[in-house]
């Protein structure tokens, strides 16, 4: 089995909060009813020229998706996914 680094295409603005943002949370914290509408892109690679991140190993790719996730100054998520 092969595994992917996927990053969000667009991250997170600052001016919106991770509940918001987040895709899991559909109905926001104390039940707001606010459904969710960030975080529902997601790619391999930002640019034509960048590279795609695969790996023979969950771990390698964990530790990579680790890696790519210190050195981001956004707020970008970064996910592993089985391909």
């Amino acid at each position: 089995m092969a595994y992917r680094v996927l990053m969000e295409l667009q991250p997170r603005p600052d001016d919106i909060p991770d509940w918001v943002w987040n895709e899991t949370s559909v109905d926001g914290p104390l039940s707001t009813g606010i459904s969710s509408t960030g975080g529902k892109a997601w790619t391999g690679k930002l640019t034509s020229g960048g590279t795609v991140w695969e790996y023979s190993t969950q771990s390698a790719a964990n530790t990579k998706m680790n890696a790519l996730d210190s050195a981001d100054s956004t707020n970008r998520r970064y996910k592993v996914v089985e391909i």
